[in-house]
């Protein structure tokens, strides 16, 4: 059993560095930046360029969320998107949570000694005014732990986007094969 529970925990972490390195070569992978920049709006998630952002609210939008659909066995899995302040005030993401999920965490991908490393973005990802944050494979990233149940293709996982404002944000992340979310990007907000 012990073997069994220690062979289904590498595979899941397998699966996992894979979806986050998948379609970014090693010579290739950005610097981590946590700090977001002002840039349009068209930046790369990986997904289809016809599907346009909507809002989700108060001037925070979410392009194209999506993750790949989970490994059998596999309970870790990743969230991509363009994370967009269009507000009048700058945010901070600094937290994540979904339903059937353990744990939520932002992380990046460096390079270190020629090897590409998965590491947790502890101080959040700030969004100046105007500013975009691309979360995309082999850079930045939402990790899901624990996942309890398979996420398929065709599946929407409401995500909350929490900001040290106290405002949250509730995405739907589609989950797809193809890499690129379809047109789920509206929210819910509630402020604390």
């Amino acid at each position: 059993m012990r073997l069994l529970t220690t062979l289904t925990l590498a595979t899941a972490i397998t699966v996992a560095l894979a979806g986050c390195q998948a379609d970014a070569p090693a010579e290739a992978a950005p610097e981590p930046t946590p700090q977001a920049e002002a840039a349009p709006a068209a930046a790369a998630t990986d997904a289809p360029a016809d599907v346009a952002p909507t809002a989700a609210h108060d001037g925070l939008m979410a392009n194209q969320p999506w993750s790949r659909p989970l490994a059998p066995g596999a309970s870790v899995a990743a969230g991509y998107m363009v994370l967009m302040n269009h507000s009048a005030q700058a945010e901070t993401l600094v937290a994540a949570r979904a339903e059937g999920v353990g744990r939520v965490e932002i992380h990046d991908m460096a390079q270190v000694d020629g090897v590409m490393q998965m590491r947790p973005v502890e101080s959040g990802v700030a969004l100046a005014v105007d500013g975009t944050a691309s979360f995309q494979p082999g850079g930045m990233h939402l990790m899901f732990f624990d996942v309890s149940r398979s996420w398929v293709e065709g599946d929407v996982v409401p995500v909350t986007l929490g900001f040290a404002s106290g405002l949250e944000v509730t995405i739907d992340m589609a989950v797809t094969a193809s890499g690129g979310g379809g047109n789920h990007q509206g929210g819910h907000h509630h402020a604390h």
